[in-house]
């Protein structure tokens, strides 16, 4: 009986030691399940008090386009900075014959066809190539002196431009009073002027646009062609380029500081010629080395090639926008309508011609395939594709 009583015992001590092993085993299960639903929760709900592991901050910040959310919930990645749209045109001259056609049918006539492409834009530029004052005199000794009439500065405004560039050398034809009292009234008109000033540092001093995306665009310009006493000083004149290209470098770091976006304006090259000559390219290499996005180029009166250089684009010369002239090629030109992002520049060119009158329009089938197979033919030597669809080009720089 005593060793049946032994066995017995010992067979109730392994089921109850099973038991509890089987408990146990149970016990972790469940506590497993419940922190994996906790867990689980948590990441559907995008929250949690600490990151789970292989879930750092490379995977929550995120670049997301233009009108998407910045982040997602739980996160705090930046969102991307939103692009900026600057519609471009070239020199606008509205003296001679261009001031007979004003007097007859009024100043805002001047631009009508090509407003609505201005106004795309969330900042629209040309080259202004005379002040628009009526006073002062002409500058003794100087074969063309140009002064545009006073209305041009409202209509300027009224045809979506809100930034000009006045860094030519026609800007002081007519004195530096007639410089100032033209500034005075596209300031007041609304218009942003830079590259010329009633000072040297007031010249140097950038246009800043901001867009109703959030982004803000900073403007810059400088001529490398002026009349002796053009330059400013003391007094009111035209910031003066190359002969200051640290300077120029130096103002595009320090504005691409306080800006999303850098773009900036040389009044220079040779007149008539197609192709840019070598102290444009430096120019303008140095400028987007210095941290500009987008460069225009205005003076030769003819259109030049775009280059697409370290992701950022160079239109070399844009040619005449409002000017008299008695020549197809100095009546041949483009609108550059450019996107500007963190990885690019995407720029759809639009035709234009401007009449013996000197006055502009878009171009439409045949007329505006040559103007664009111009551009396109003068951009290969730069190493630069356009791509021609219809009545439109586009040109890119940088990442899609």
């Amino acid at each position: 009986m005593s060793a049946t009583r032994t066995d017995r015992s010992a067979r109730l001590r392994r089921r109850r030691r099973a038991r509890l092993r089987g408990l146990i085993a149970l016990g972790v299960i469940v506590v497993a399940l419940v922190w994996g639903g906790i867990a689980l929760a948590r990441a559907l709900a995008g929250g949690g008090d600490e990151p789970t592991a292989g879930n750092g901050t490379g995977q929550t910040v995120t670049h997301q386009a233009s009108g998407g959310a910045g982040s997602t919930a739980g996160t705090d990645a930046p969102a991307e900075t939103p692009p900026a749209r600057v519609v471009s045109g070239g020199d606008i001259m509205t003296d001679r014959v261009v001031k007979s056609y004003i007097n007859g049918y009024g100043a805002d006539a001047v631009l009508r066809d090509l407003a609505p492409s201005f106004k795309k834009g969330d900042a629209a530029w040309a080259n202004v190539e005379s002040p628009l004052s009526n006073l002062g005199s002409p500058t003794p000794g100087k074969d063309y002196t140009f002064e545009g009439p006073t209305s041009m500065a409202p209509a300027l405004a009224a045809a979506g431009l809100n930034v000009v560039t006045m860094g030519n050398n026609h800007s002081v034809d007519y004195g530096q009073a007639a410089l100032a009292d033209t500034i005075k009234r596209l300031q007041k008109a609304g218009v942003q002027v830079v590259g010329a000033g009633l000072s040297d540092e007031d010249a140097w001093t950038a246009a800043i646009v901001k867009t109703s995306g959030g982004a803000t665009i900073g403007f810059l310009a400088w001529s490398d062609v002026l009349w002796p006493g053009y330059r400013a000083t003391t007094g009111p004149g035209v910031a003066e380029g190359i002969t200051d290209v640290a300077r120029m470098r130096s103002s595009i770091r320090a504005l691409a500081k306080e800006v999303d976006y850098v773009v900036v304006g040389f009044h220079w090259g040779l007149e008539y010629q197609h192709y840019p000559w070598g102290a444009q390219t430096e120019e303008a290499h140095a400028a987007i080395d210095a941290g500009a996005d987008l460069v225009i180029g205005h003076h030769p009166h003819v259109l030049q090639g775009f280059e697409a250089y370290h992701g950022r684009l160079i239109a070399y010369s844009l040619g005449d926008l409002v000017f008299d002239h008695y020549s197809i090629a100095t009546g041949q030109t483009v609108l550059v309508d450019a996107v500007l992002t963190p990885r690019g520049v995407t720029a759809t060119l639009l035709p234009v011609y401007v009449s013996s009158s000197g006055i502009p329009s878009i171009q439409h089938g045949a007329a505006g395939k040559t103007i664009l197979a111009l551009v396109k033919q003068y951009s290969v030597p730069l190493d630069t594709t356009v791509s021609i669809n219809g009545d439109i080009a586009t040109v890119r720089a940088g990442k899609k």
